[in-house]
């Protein structure tokens, strides 16, 4: 899951709470729980145990967990079929995978379409 140049910089094991701020500048997995701010010019992978409860500015998230708050990606947002998602994503390219749940808005920023949709969907496998 990470990109091809992006090593692993950090790991939250699924035992772990981190209440504050989180900064990193390559890759970085979360399988614990976050409650406060994420902010890299990299990639966050949210594993399937993990979660998040507050604010995201990453150029990539991957969530396969559970996210509340916002998300701002400068590249892509990714949920997986796992993910349940309540948030605010602001992103120019927003893949989900069937079985993935969000409700929220979703603003592609930096696209042509410029258009703000919102979601309240549950895709069903």
């Amino acid at each position: 899951m990470v990109r091809g140049n992006d090593a692993l910089n950090g790991f939250v094991d699924a035992d772990c709470v981190i209440r504050g701020e989180l900064e990193f500048k390559q890759s970085f997995r979360l399988d614990g729980r976050l409650e406060g701010q994420v902010k890299s010019a990299s990639e966050l992978l949210v594993g399937e145990s993990g979660s998040i409860d507050g604010e995201i500015e990453v150029a990539r998230c991957v969530v396969g967990g559970e996210v509340r708050g916002t998300i701002r990606a400068t590249e892509q947002v990714v949920l997986h079929a796992s993910a349940k998602v309540w948030a605010e994503i602001f992103t120019p390219a927003l893949v989900m995978e069937e079985g993935a749940f969000l409700e929220g808005k979703v603003k592609m920023e930096g696209t042509d379409s410029r258009k703000t949709t919102t979601a309240r969907k549950a895709l069903a496998p």
